[in-house]
């Protein structure tokens, strides 16, 4: 069967109101365009400088604004919406970067939080720690939508073939890979690793 999908890209900063006003805006486009299924970026709500003032900005599952107006437009535009990623706030001093999939019913369909966390030392002597306020997934997801299985993932996951692997071989017809890419390494690589 064929489904008409809609990818929602964004621009989120620190507003964390603002950018779930300008994510709502688009989810009614597309959905107004036809789309059955759209999906929103990596760090949809809030896209901070740092791990710290992502914490600062971030909530609990239970109290993030964001989750009960996506959930309220699934079921009100009768779509499938991806919301890329959250901060959610997990403990003191650590978020989980997580997806949330609502079926049209307005329920969650689906969570993934992602597993592979940017931790790097590049040759110019800049380091990347994102486990330092990020605690990791643990497991692969895989959800049911009326077209087949669809495999969650998020971003820097893109390097690991074997979640892919694994996702295809029980079923999964298609991935998410939600990224909030530099515009350097995207340019770098961003087709390529999709592409493998």
């Amino acid at each position: 069967s064929k489904v008409r999908a809609a990818c929602v890209q964004m621009r989120s900063g620190e507003d964390v109101g603002e950018n779930i006003r300008d994510a709502v805006r688009l989810i009614r486009a597309a959905a107004k365009d036809g789309a059955q299924f759209i999906a929103t970026p990596e760090n949809t709500t809030l896209m901070a400088p740092d791990g710290g003032a992502k914490l600062a900005h971030s909530y609990d599952e239970a109290h993030d604004p964001a989750l009960p107006v996506f959930s309220t437009l699934a079921e009100e535009l009768g779509i499938w919406l991806l919301v890329g990623s959250l901060a959610i706030k997990v403990s003191q001093t650590k978020t989980a970067n997580r997806s949330f999939l609502f079926s049209p019913d307005g329920k969650i369909a689906a969570r993934y939080s992602k597993i592979h966390l940017f931790d790097v030392d590049l040759p110019s002597g800049e380091k990347y720690r994102e486990s330092d306020t990020v605690a990791g997934g643990g497991e692969a997801v895989l959800a049911p939508l009326p077209w087949g299985l669809l495999g969650l993932s998020i971003c820097y996951d893109i390097r690991f073939p074997a979640l892919y692997r694994q996702m295809a071989k029980k079923g999964a017809f298609a991935f998410t890979a939600p990224s909030a890419f530099t515009k350097t390494t995207g340019k770098a690589h961003w087709h390529a690793l999709l592409r493998a």
